[in-house]
């Protein structure tokens, strides 16, 4: 489990890397003794067919996009001459 926060403030303290430079989101250890919430089982279940769900409606989606674009870029290809 890890956790999302931005750069730190102040001035790097001892071995620390220059903290100042860094800019966006940083992923860190989760901090000791934190525990994820409980889900219960429906509702584990419930977000497993929706991912599932959303997988099969996106996959062949990505598959028709990515071959409409090739279709794109290969007629401009053989046209330009």
């Amino acid at each position: 489990m890890v956790w999302l926060s931005g750069p730190r403030r102040g001035r790097p303290r001892g071995n620390q890397p220059d903290l100042i430079r860094q800019r966006g989101i940083y992923l860190h250890d989760a901090p000791p003794g934190y525990r994820p919430p409980r889900m219960p089982s429906k509702e584990r279940q419930r977000e497993a067919r929706q991912d599932y769900l959303l997988m099969r409606v996106a996959t062949p989606l990505l598959v028709l996009l990515a071959a409409a674009f090739l279709v794109i870029i290969v007629v401009a290809i053989a046209t330009y001459g």
